[in-house]
Order: structure tokens, then sequence, then C-alpha cells
């Protein structure tokens, strides 16, 4: 009986620790080309999740889901929460969602003002 509840335990632990590996998705799904994208910062930069985020409204009114780097990156980069002010002008540049209903870009580059922080810096 030991046994058979020694299997079933490890079999469960390498289930959820396969769990985070599946969740995280890298670039997929933000495949649909380059994009540079101007506009006003709304919801100022996050640092509490998996990955940074912020959110800016194009010149179009559209309001955009920007994924940044994963937090300590991102921190890295210089781009910190409270950085950017709400309504401040800022550039990014990366990879569009691949679903046109979807206003949400990854991103490896912000521009503010003079500073520049790559999130994701080229190899």
């Amino acid at each position: 009986m030991n046994q058979y509840i020694g299997k079933v335990f490890l079999a469960v632990m390498l289930v959820l620790m396969a769990v985070p590996l599946a969740a995280h998705h890298g670039w997929s799904g933000n495949t649909a080309g380059e994009i540079e994208l101007s506009g006003t910062v709304v919801s100022g930069v996050s640092l509490g999740g998996p990955h940074g985020t912020m959110q800016i409204e194009d010149a179009d009114g559209q309001l955009w889901d920007i994924t940044l780097a994963p937090g300590p990156r991102t921190h890295r980069s210089g781009l910190r929460e409270g950085i950017i002010p709400v309504g401040a002008e800022v550039t990014v540049y990366g990879e569009r969602n691949e679903v046109p209903e979807v206003f949400e870009a990854k991103v490896r580059r912000v521009v503010w003002e003079d500073q520049v922080f790559d999130v994701y810096p080229p190899r």
C-alpha cells in the first residue's frame, strides 16, 4: 500500500511541476509581426505578475495591453513601477498579438522621453 501511495504522490507532483511550464507561453500568440506603437500611459507599469504589464491608449483611442519581460528582468532594465507617470507619452516596440481583435503586444523596448528601457535586450 505504501508503494502505491508513493507512486500516486510522485505522479501528482510531476503533474503539478509541469503546469507552470505549460502555462508559460513565451512569444506564442504574439507573432503577427513587429509593431511600433505610440500612446498615452493609462495604467502604469506593474511588476506583480509573471510578466510586467502596462496599458496605453493609441491616437485612435484604442486601449492596448502591453506585456513586458518578467518583473525582475524589467526591473533590471531600469523600468520600475512609478517611473513613467500615467498620462505620459511612450513608444513601445515588440510583437503584436496574432488575433486582430486583441489589442495586446509583447514588447522588447519602451521609450519615454529620452529614456530607453530594453526589457529584452538584443543578444
